[in-house]
């Protein structure tokens, strides 16, 4: 039995990945091998400047014969697909290409991409904004068609599905879709979750599982919050959609805790 659940592993950890900053990993090494968890490497733009690509190599390889399955979360602060100053679109979709970069070495099943959109300031240009940020996801749409992996972007500060809606009617791909961040909707859309199910089911690759008060972003343990989680997992199984799974603990009871949680509601036939 693992040390790190002590006497009873949830059985929700073969179902589900973890998010773990890159320059966490080491750290965790001892753990990760043990509990054999599926990952999410988390790269910020300082560690795409100083990766070390041999370290890189031989860390994925030891993961990946632990049987861990990997995804990508590529850097999002300051970083916006449509912005109306071209050098933070050239800095964007250099960063994104790095993650391409990482990927083509870490061969995971898919990379997640915040879009960089706050209504607060760009709602007013909205039209213009999308029609920048579809120039810049188009070639790196075709550099996921080339590499065999999935470009997924995440909701965070839009207040209804219609943004993602278009970008995805507009540029449509297989290997292109949607990461429900359902604490993220829960704090900052003004729409329900059920219509964001609704709307965007159909491109749906990832969700990212926290909770909160619907007050702020919070990252609490799924199930301390007010999500209504089995809500979630109901109409996903009713629409038979089975998107990977992603928890975003920020410590190690946080992350038992939800683990713990998820095998209340998270139905046992769940295959991914």
């Amino acid at each position: 039995m693992g040390r790190f659940f002590g006497t009873q592993t949830p059985q929700s950890v073969r179902q589900v990945h973890v998010n773990m900053p890159w320059t966490m990993v080491p750290k965790y090494l001892d753990v990760i091998r043990e509990e054999r968890f599926h990952l999410e490497l988390g790269f910020t733009g300082e560690d795409l400047d100083r990766l070390d690509w041999k370290a890189l190599d031989g860390t994925v390889a030891l993961l990946k014969s632990w049987g861990c399955r990997l995804t990508l979360h590529g850097p999002f602060w300051e970083l916006c697909a449509g912005s109306c100053d071209a050098l933070i679109r050239q800095v964007s979709l250099l960063r994104w290409h790095q993650m391409f970069d990482v990927a083509a070495r870490v061969q995971p099943i898919q990379i997640v991409c915040h879009t960089g959109y706050d209504p607060r300031h760009h709602r007013e240009q909205r039209g213009a904004w999308i029609q920048r940020a579809l120039a810049l996801w188009e070639p790196l749409v075709n550099r996921a068609q080339r590499q065999n992996v999935r470009l997924c972007l995440e909701n965070v500060w839009e207040e209804d599905p219609s943004l993602h809606e278009e970008i995805f009617s507009r540029l449509d791909s297989p290997v292109f879709g949607f990461c429900l961040d359902v604490g993220h909707q829960h704090a900052f859309s003004r729409t329900s979750l059920r219509e964001w199910l609704e709307v965007l089911s159909g491109h749906l690759m990832e969700v990212h599982l926290h909770d909160n008060d619907g007050t702020r972003d919070a990252h609490l343990p799924v199930g301390m919050g007010t999500i209504d989680f089995a809500y979630l997992f109901e109409t996903l199984m009713r629409k038979g959609r089975r998107p990977l799974l992603t928890v975003e603990p920020h410590t190690r009871e946080h992350l038992l805790k939800t683990l713990v949680n998820l095998d209340k509601v998270l139905p046992g036939t769940w295959v991914v």
